[in-house]
């Protein structure tokens, strides 16, 4: 199952955007998506104006589902795109603290001159997803569970002919 792990690390880090499902302050659920970075702890970086629905369930900091998903333009089939889906814990990253402060070159880096205009922009935030578990899928069959502190305790999953997934 190594060489999974070493396929969805690649896949997230590859990713230059993410889909985010949240929960808002009324339990209604939300989605929306934003470009992204990605750190070697997995942990994945957002920079998002207050001016954005999805901001303040972000804000709450409650649980959130991300996803990494292959563009429809480059798979072979579109009922088994490629998709890493984690469960997160969120939490805001302030500004002018040490962590704000080592991702903002890798979103400048990775998109540009844009982030300096974001960030000079004060109703902007960051945020950090943490993973805590999740699911890889890479075609009909090829569906993997990821457990573990360190995300690298993978399952094939398997299924009788009577369940459902």
């Amino acid at each position: 199952m190594k060489n999974i792990y070493i396929e969805y690390l690649a896949f997230m880090k590859k990713s230059k955007n993410v889909y985010i499902s949240s929960i808002d302050e009324n339990t209604n659920p939300e989605i929306s998506y934003s470009p992204c970075v990605v750190d070697d702890e997995k942990n994945v970086y957002i920079l998002v104006s207050d001016l954005s629905k999805r901001t303040s369930s972000l804000v709450l900091g409650s649980n959130t589902s991300i996803m990494f998903i292959e563009p429809e333009d480059q798979c072979e089939e579109m009922y088994v795109r490629t998709r890493l889906i984690f469960e997160c814990s969120t939490k805001q990253i302030e500004r002018r603290t040490e962590k704000w402060n080592e991702q903002i070159p890798v979103f400048l880096e990775r998109f540009g001159e844009i982030i300096n205009v974001l960030t000079s922009l004060s109703d902007f935030k960051m945020f950090s997803f943490s993973p805590l578990s999740g699911s890889y899928v890479k075609g009909f069959g090829k569906a993997y569970t990821i457990k573990g502190e360190g995300l690298d305790q993978i399952s094939h999953v398997n299924f009788n002919a009577n369940q459902k997934m």
